[in-house]
C-alpha cells in the first residue's frame, strides 16, 4: 500500500512539477518498485484521458564534286596532245591547290569551332559558377528554414504546455484512503474539473460489492448540508475501472470525496459503509 505523502509526490512527479533531482530520485524509485509504477501509470492514463557540346563542321560539299568535274573535263578534251598533256600536268598543281584551299577553309572553320567551343566553355563555367552559387543561397534558405520550423515547433510545444498548466491548475486531484482494512490493497483517485461541474474516477484492486449492492460515489461540499450523490458505478472485477461522473446537484465548491457500500441502486444519502475517503 503507498502512503499518501508517497502517492501525493508521484501525482506531482508525473505533472512535472518536482525539480531535476527530486524527479531523478522518485524515477529511480519507480524502476524499482512495481507498485509505484503501475500508480504513476495509472496517473498518466487519468491525466490523459483530458554539360555542352560542338558539333565539328565539315568542308563545303561541293568540293569532291568541282574536283571531279576537273578530271572528268580534262578527260574528255579533244585537244592537241601537246595542249592535253600541259593539262594533264597542270591536274596535280590543282588538286594540290583545291586541297590547300579544302585545308584552309577546314582551318578557318576549325579555328571558329575551337572559339565557338572555347566560348561555351566559358559560358559553362561561367553557369556552373551561377548554379554552384544558386546551390548555396538554396542551402541557406533551407537552414532558415528549418531553423525557423524549429522555433514555431517549439513555441508551440510551450503554448501546448501553458495550456496543459493551465488546464491543471484548474483540477482537482484526491486519492481516497481505505478506512476499512478489507480495502487496503485497493486505490482509487478522483480528478475534479470544478469549471465543468464533472470528474473522473479511477479504481483499481476494488473487489466487487456483492449481491444486491452497488458501490456509490459522493461529493462533500461544505456548503451543503450533506453529501451529494455523484452515481453509483459497476466494479464486475478487480482489474482497472475509470469513470465518469457528474454530482446529482450543482456544487460549488468540494471538500473531500468518499466512497460508500449502498443498497443496488443507490441511496439519497450515504447509508452504507464508507470505505474509502479523500480530501
Amino acid at each position: 500500500m503507498i502512503d499518501e505523502s508517497k502517492q501525493d509526490l508521484l501525482v506531482q512527479y508525473v505533472l512535472g512539477e518536482l525539480d531535476s533531482t527530486a524527479a531523478d530520485k522518485v524515477s529511480a524509485e519507480i524502476a524499482i518498485d512495481v507498485e509505484l509504477r503501475d500508480f504513476a501509470h495509472e496517473m498518466e492514463e487519468a491525466f490523459a484521458s483530458l554539360a555542352y557540346t560542338a558539333t565539328p563542321m565539315a568542308p563545303p560539299p561541293e568540293l569532291p564534286q568541282r574536283v571531279l568535274r576537273m578530271e572528268r573535263g580534262a578527260g574528255q578534251d579533244s585537244r592537241p596532245a601537246p595542249r592535253l598533256r600541259m593539262i594533264w600536268l597542270a591536274i596535280p598543281w590543282a588538286l594540290a591547290a583545291c586541297l590547300a584551299i579544302a585545308c584552309a577553309v577546314l582551318g578557318v572553320e576549325w579555328a571558329s569551332t575551337q572559339k565557338s567551343l572555347i566560348s561555351l566553355r566559358e559560358k559553362s563555367g561561367e553557369t556552373s559558377k551561377e548554379l554552384a552559387l544558386l546551390h548555396e543561397k538554396n542551402a541557406q534558405s533551407e537552414s532558415k528554414l528549418a531553423q525557423t520550423q524549429e522555433a514555431l515547433a517549439q513555441s508551440e510545444k510551450e503554448l501546448a504546455s501553458m495550456r496543459e498548466r493551465n488546464v491543471l491548475a484548474e483540477l482537482k486531484i484526491t486519492t481516497l484512503k481505505a478506512q476499512i482494512a478489507a480495502y487496503k490493497g485497493a486505490t482509487a483517485v478522483v480528478v475534479w474539473d470544478k469549471d465543468k461541474g464533472s470528474g473522473v474516477l479511477q479504481l483499481d484492486k476494488l473487489s466487487p460489492p456483492g449481491p444486491g449492492k452497488d458501490y456509490q460515489l459522493w461529493v462533500i461540499d461544505p456548503k451543503k448540508p450533506q453529501p451529494v450523490s455523484a452515481g453509483v458505478f459497476a466494479v464486475p472485477n478487480e482489474g482497472l475501472i475509470r469513470t465518469s461522473f457528474h454530482p446529482t446537484v450543482p456544487v460549488e465548491s468540494v471538500d473531500a470525496f468518499a466512497i460508500s457500500i449502498e443498497k443496488a441502486g443507490g441511496a439519497p444519502k450515504p447509508q452504507g459503509q464508507i470505505i474509502l475517503v479523500g480530501r
